[in-house]
């Protein structure tokens, strides 16, 4: 998990996609300034007084600030893109493999303040790396944890290979997480939790409700369940997928490209919000490039860059059964054969809901604990990353999962 792409050029993927969002983002702009009592231009109420206060001289100004803002996320992109960082970082052993997926003993690293603490299975997501947990020493959820006395195993899913090529939900389930569960369990007499991040920790709420023996106590970060309580853009694009065509555009790229790629997922990711690259790469270019906080800009970036591809009948479930379908809120999603009620899940639970989080909606995310009688909610002012990340995520998230976890462990 520690080698990351040397060479940047070409990212934020898509590229031409930040770049042509940012121009017409601005472009928007200067458009609705110069004609503000076109009845066709909707501006926000907040705004419109100010909007029938614009003369041809703020014109001028409100131009060369765009400008301005595009030559800076140009000038922060090129540094990102040529900054020296790369990510080194030592890994805890292997304790299990099978095919492409490895299960990490976070209780060897140096960090640990027991090895042979309480094991807590980590399912991360499988459409980045997982190495978001463990990004660099300054910054791991995973490294936290085992200084508190637990001992992560994270579940690398890793990048698909032959193995994988035919593996749905189901498939991953039964020939990944429950080895790896089981390995947990027999690692010590002592109880086992388990951890999930994204979609990790759906798909942990489905073993739980079904498989749920020997597991003491649960937590989700920015997990989703109610995929129709989206709103905004991510409603949006939902509203115009349709279960069949969804099904036969994942269908052609995996024929086309043997797995369905990485730069659909991150335009996908992207246009949940366009102008974020603008925002956040000519923030970057204000930054002193060799201070830490550049350098854990450009890890994070890194990663986002580091994505993996899905093989098909995996996508097809995540992004049709859950995504468009509903499956997960709406009863109808089986796994194992049978179908998942997560109010079966009879462990104490934590589910932490970012506030911020635009992958995972709040509503969308909160619909997990509400059906899960024993769960209660942690709401932190953060988005999906930055609970993982964030410069505050140390405290509003990790400090209170840990202690989540030796309390019920």
């Amino acid at each position: 998990m520690s080698d990351v792409p040397v060479d940047r050029q070409g990212h934020p993927s898509p590229l031409i996609f930040h770049l042509g969002a940012a121009v017409l983002g601005y472009q928007s702009a200067l458009t609705f300034a110069a004609n503000p009592m076109d009845p066709e231009k909707v501006w926000q109420p907040e705004l419109r007084d100010d909007a029938l206060k614009i003369e041809p001289l703020d014109i001028l100004r409100l131009t060369q600030t765009s400008v301005g803002r595009l030559r800076g996320m140009l000038s922060g992109l090129t540094k990102w893109q040529a900054h020296p960082y790369r990510r080194a970082v030592l890994e805890p052993d292997v304790v299990w493999s099978d095919g492409s997926s490895r299960l990490l003993d976070y209780g060897t690293c140096p960090e640990a303040s027991d090895p042979y603490g309480p094991p807590i299975l980590v399912i991360p997501s499988m459409i980045n790396r997982a190495y978001i947990l463990d990004l660099h020493n300054d910054s791991s959820l995973l490294r936290f944890l085992a200084g508190q006395g637990l001992r992560p195993l994270l579940l690398d899913w890793g990048e698909p290979s032959d193995v994988e090529f035919w593996f749905d939900l189901d498939s991953y389930v039964e020939k990944r997480v429950l080895p790896a569960l089981d390995v947990a369990r027999g690692m010590s007499e002592k109880p086992v939790g388990v951890l999930g991040y994204c979609m990790g920790g759906t798909l942990a709420a489905g073993v739980l409700a079904q498989r749920g023996e020997g597991v003491t106590a649960f937590a989700t970060i920015g997990s989703p369940w109610d995929f129709d309580a989206s709103t905004g853009v991510t409603a949006a694009l939902q509203s115009v997928a349709t279960a069949p065509k969804a099904t036969q555009f994942l269908e052609e790229q995996g024929r086309v490209f043997g797995m369905v790629p990485t730069i659909f997922f991150q335009q996908m990711f992207a246009a949940i919000n366009p102008m974020q690259a603008a925002v956040k790469f000519r923030k970057f270019n204000e930054m002193d490039q060799s201070s830490e906080l550049a350098r854990h800009f450009v890890a994070i970036e890194d990663w986002l860059a580091d994505g993996v591809p899905l093989v098909t009948p995996t996508a097809k479930d995540l992004l049709v059964g859950w995504n468009i379908n509903n499956a997960t809120a709406k009863g109808s999603w089986r796994l194992l054969g049978q179908p998942v009620d997560v109010s079966a899940i009879r462990q104490p639970a934590l589910c932490v809901c970012g506030k911020r989080d635009s992958i995972t909606q709040l509503k969308v995310a909160t619909a997990l604990p509400d059906s899960i009688a024993t769960a209660r909610k942690l709401v932190p002012e953060a988005g999906h990353v930055g609970m993982i990340v964030g410069s505050k995520a140390r405290e509003s998230v990790w400090r209170p999962i840990a202690d989540f976890f030796t309390e019920q462990l």
